[in-house]
């Protein structure tokens, strides 16, 4: 039997292959998200239609000056297939909000940093995973307050058909992302972004 020594561990260790951007992405965001999901009672059997609309409103106050915030970094609209404000707006209007109402809602003004690539894509991972966790949360809001996308659901299943490719050209693209120098800062913008979201959630009083 070989005992094992801090030197022959670290031998070991650094012949193994390095972390894909995805796995390091996976591990440093895996707490904030579970905390985060924990959270938001879109899963509660308590919630009701007000404690979602104010869901709904919380989540427009933060993806409308984020997007805004992409589009300066890119110095042009994001890919319209990944263009979630409409389908916010259309459920806002079947929970009942006046266009002057939904205009006059409060907008998050601490977001994550957008200044590379790398930080739009850390950005990119935690909310377009979170759209990818909406289908679950569609059929959930479905059967307990007979919502769908045509009576203030859109938003849960903004993708559609498409979620599935949708996901995986944006885990392609991760995927070639190849700047070893630049990847820590890629995961820090996706912490910073789970923090600064759920910093909003929690001021505008939807979580738990």
């Amino acid at each position: 039997m070989v005992e094992a020594t801090p030197e022959s561990i670290a031998l070991s260790t650094s012949s193994l292959p390095p972390a894909s951007v995805l796995q390091q992405l996976r591990a440093a965001t895996a707490v904030q998200h579970k905390t985060l999901e924990a959270r938001l009672p879109l899963t509660s059997p308590d919630l009701d239609r007000s404690t979602y609309a104010r869901i709904i409103k919380a989540y427009y106050g933060f993806h409308v000056p984020l997007q805004h915030s992409i589009e300066r970094f890119l110095d042009a609209a994001p890919d319209p297939a990944r263009h979630k404000i409409p389908a916010l707006i259309k459920d806002l209007h079947a929970l009942g909000l006046t266009r002057e109402q939904v205009d006059g809602l409060p907008l998050c003004t601490e977001l994550p940093v957008i200044d590379s690539e790398a930080r739009l894509l850390g950005v990119m991972y935690v909310m377009e995973g979170a759209t990818l966790g909406g289908q679950v949360l569609r059929r959930i809001i479905a059967d307990r307050l007979g919502i769908d996308a045509d009576t203030g659901g859109e938003f849960l299943d903004v993708y559609g058909r498409e979620t599935g490719r949708l996901w995986k050209a944006f885990l392609a693209r991760l995927a070639e992302f190849d700047d070893p120098e630049q990847t820590p800062r890629l995961v820090d913008a996706a912490c910073e972004t789970f923090t600064r979201f759920e910093h909003w959630l929690d001021h505008a009083g939807v979580l738990k």
